[in-house]
């Protein structure tokens, strides 16, 4: 490089400018491009994908487990109780299904083939090496993974990880869509909200009916934070541990925007009380149908006066004793004398297949049923179970089916204040407690969890 190009290099980086010999010929100065139109952004590359040909070769991470929420669906408290465990690690936000691999010559194509790798066996390897590398260097056994876009993947990284384990966290749709607006208001609009979280709902819905995995509510979490948890560690097969509870004062990742919630709330280190819920005439018309799936529409509103208006099978007395559970009460909004017979029907959660029926001979409008508790925990049933509520009658195609709580004593909140006593009962010779509960919108539902 001569003087004059080292001269030129040096005041072309600080001032932009050069200098020239006099008389030479300037270069004619070129119009600006014409401007573009906007371009359509490109769809994602659809990629190939399949599970390891031999998982314990191909994969270094073991039982993965995987939270299955939309976005503002409380995801970052539920992933820092988890990560209170002793044995769970559940980082931050990590994003790991845009990790992407890209063979920059047809010679590597070649290779990778001849190993017996395509692209999706490449990436998934990345992703497990990636997800692995974090577990070990918490020193614990099992990783857990939040990121709310993973919903859209369910497919993927269930074929990636043939032994991974799913959470599924829903919460009051209406809450969701006023959550996500709340956190940017500038950016979208509440009804821009509503339509996009309800992308995330759907999607995490197609995944809860495709997969096999535990069920919490966010009210749940934040009105009964240590049932919940006890829940969720039974189906991971893992001791539940108190400090959980107060993850504020467990070591944790720091809090980072954009990769889950780093609002004071979250940061306070302890469950903090959800709003109220909506009531049923809160939810946007978008999201009505999605609230009807997931039971947001079933029951109470935010007053308990909707579900008093609607029909349903007023419970009266609960006698949990002696190895049974009888139940009291009296239909409300239906003539039974026009119906029946009656049965009362217990169902399964997120097992409809799965029921119980017993007579429910009506007099004067009332029942009177008394369910064995060992009914209640069959052989193979798995724990945390649940079972939900009915009286029905009719047959299959025009079936009449109320569900049972308790709506017309003016009194809500009853999960905290109603609270059973449980009662002994075996699953293939492991103990367990059979225990009925008002759910938040004040149904009644028998649990089986592990006896304490």
């Amino acid at each position: 490089m001569n003087l004059l190009r080292k001269l030129n290099h040096k005041l072309g980086a600080t001032t932009g400018f050069e200098i020239r010999k006099a008389g030479l010929p300037q270069a004619p100065a070129q119009k600006p491009a014409p401007a573009k139109e906007p371009v359509e952004p490109k769809p994602a590359v659809q990629v190939a994908y399949r599970p390891p040909e031999d998982p314990e070769v191909d994969r270094l991470l073991r039982r993965p487990v995987f939270i299955m929420s939309p976005v503002r669906s409380g995801s970052t408290l539920l992933r820092l109780l988890l990560n209170a465990h002793s044995r769970l690690h559940s980082a931050h936000e990590l994003h790991f299904r845009r990790l992407e691999v890209n063979a920059s010559t047809k010679l590597a194509e070649r290779a990778m083939a001849e190993l017996g790798l395509e692209r999706g066996d490449l990436e998934h390897l990345i992703w497990d090496r990636v997800l692995h590398r974090e577990l070990v260097r918490s020193g614990k056994d099992f990783l857990v993974e939040k990121t709310p876009s993973n919903t859209f993947a369910y497919k993927r990284i269930a074929a990636c990880w043939p032994d991974a384990r799913f959470i599924f966290l829903l919460r009051h749709p209406a809450s969701i869509a006023r959550s996500w607006y709340e956190a940017d208001p500038e950016k979208r609009t509440e009804e821009e909200a509503a339509l996009d979280a309800l992308r995330y709902m759907r999607a995490t819905e197609r995944a809860r009916q495709a997969l096999p995995g535990h069920v919490v509510r966010y009210e749940e979490l934040t009105d009964d934070p240590e049932s919940a948890m006890k829940g969720i560690c039974s189906f991971l097969e893992i001791d539940f541990e108190p400090g959980m509870l107060d993850y504020g004062s467990q070591t944790q990742t720091s809090y980072k925007k954009g990769l889950g919630d780093w609002k004071d709330k979250i940061r306070s280190g302890q469950v903090q009380a959800g709003r109220a819920l909506p009531t049923a005439e809160e939810i946007p018309e978008p999201l009505r149908e999605i609230s009807t799936a997931w039971g947001y529409l079933e029951g109470r509103g935010g007053d308990g006066a909707a579900a008093a208006r609607e029909p349903h099978a007023e419970i009266a007395e609960v006698w949990p004793r002696d190895g049974a559970v009888r139940l009291t009460g009296s239909l409300h909004g239906v003539d039974g004398g026009d119906t029946g017979p009656w049965e009362m029907l217990l169902v399964r959660r997120d097992h409809e297949d799965q029921q119980l029926r017993y007579p429910a001979e009506l007099a004067d409008g009332g029942f009177d049923v008394t369910v064995p508790v060992a009914d209640l925990a069959p052989a193979g049933l798995t724990t945390p179970a649940q079972w939900d509520i009915h009286l029905t009658a009719g047959k299959a195609d025009t079936e009449v089916r109320l569900r049972a709580g308790r709506h017309l004593d003016g009194i809500t909140g009853k999960k905290n204040i109603m609270v059973f006593p449980g009662q002994p009962a075996r699953i293939d010779g492991a103990d367990v407690e059979v225990k009925p509960y008002y759910t938040i919108k004040d149904n009644l539902s028998v649990e089986v969890l592990p006896a304490s």
